[in-house]
């Protein structure tokens, strides 16, 4: 092979990232964004604050893990979430406190653009009666952004032959990392025919629904690398619900998103249908619930998210895959990411009885 047919190779390649790439910064619409997941169930913190403590369990934590655009670029877009909350006054049957730390953060491309947000939040869940809970949060903590520009390549560093790293990008980049403060707040309102009754969750008969709206970033921080960004208010509606038929193993459970942020949106829904396996012991715990689901979500103008789920008593595991239906779909060949998430949760003891839902 020539070196002037490799050249024009490469450029080709290039060429397809640099457009690629494009696409992506015009679907972002160049305001700053928040990590998400496809599987926002499974990220209640990054949600709504009024969801800590709100699970069925003393303790309940969660990692997740997303990888896209690998079929498009050497450096996939990686994102990584970590989830932590628990009841704080685990000896009330009624009203009771929540408190939870959450940390997700997000690599981005050659430049490794690292977007981290760290939150502390706090929830008090009021009692109305013995099938509804209305609770409300608050969290706050601080978003950090940084860069790396070891691999970053200019126009104004090419001599002709090639990338010469020794001369001037004549980019300002020296403010490579910043770190600013955020908080948000949210509301929730929880009904369920399963409160007061044996505290596993997989009741015969048992309907809930859980409806939540939150608002994030208050203070609406500005970042300055390039070009100052502003991190606009974030809207967030959430619905998610549990439907068993007593006759059947099955329980169907639907759920859907919605983020608003400057100019972008997430819609996201979708349903998983759950299949009981094994159920677990009304009294004791000599026998572990075990269950398997499927299903799909879509996101509204962006992709559909084939989903499955194994749950083995305390722990859950979900697979997701989004198929990428976008405007990104030519350059990404409607690969998109693949998503892993793994749930444990601290439940209590059988005698004790229902905590929440």
């Amino acid at each position: 092979m020539s070196s002037t047919f490799r050249k024009q190779i490469n450029s080709m390649k290039s060429i397809h990232l640099l457009t690629f790439t494009l696409l992506i910064f015009i679907s972002l619409k160049t305001n700053a964004q928040d990590v998400h997941f496809s599987q926002f169930w499974n990220t209640p913190l990054l949600q709504n604050a009024s969801f800590a403590g709100k699970s069925g369990a003393n303790i309940r934590a969660i990692v997740n893990h997303k990888s896209q655009w690998g079929s498009v670029t050497t450096n996939p877009f990686k994102s990584y979430g970590v989830n932590l909350d628990m009841r704080l006054n685990g000896s009330s049957k009624d009203n009771f406190f929540g408190g939870g730390i959450s940390m997700y953060t997000d690599v981005a491309g050659a430049s490794n653009m690292r977007t981290t947000l760290v939150n502390l939040a706090a929830a008090y869940h009021i009692k109305i009666d013995n099938k509804n809970f209305i609770s409300g949060g608050l969290q706050a903590g601080f978003n950090q952004k940084n860069i790396d520009n070891t691999d970053l390549r200019f126009d104004n560093q090419f001599d002709g032959a090639g990338h010469n790293s020794g001369l001037s990008s004549n980019e300002n980049l020296t403010n490579l990392s910043e770190i600013k403060p955020t908080a948000s707040a949210g509301i929730s309102y929880m009904w369920s025919n399963a409160f007061g009754k044996a505290s596993n969750r997989a009741i015969k008969g048992k309907k809930e629904i859980n409806i939540g709206l939150a608002v994030h970033h208050f203070n609406s921080p500005r970042f300055n690398f390039v070009q100052q960004e502003k991190l606009g208010l974030k809207y967030i509606a959430s619905f998610e619900g549990s439907f068993n038929d007593p006759s059947t193993p099955w329980t169907i459970k639907p759920a859907a998103f919605i983020a608003l942020q400057s100019k972008a949106s997430d819609i996201v829904f979708g349903s998983l249908f759950e299949y009981t396996l094994n159920e677990s012991s009304q009294i004791t715990d000599l026998r572990n619930e075990v269950s398997i689901a499927f299903g799909g979500y879509y996101r509204f103008k962006d992709a559909l998210i084939p989903t499955f789920q194994v749950r083995w008593n305390s722990f859950d595991i979900g697979f997701s895959y989004d198929v990428n239906l976008s405007q990104l779909s030519g350059a990404s060949q409607n690969n998109g990411g693949f998503e892993i998430s793994l749930k444990y949760c601290s439940l209590p003891k059988r005698k004790s009885g229902a905590r929440f839902f």
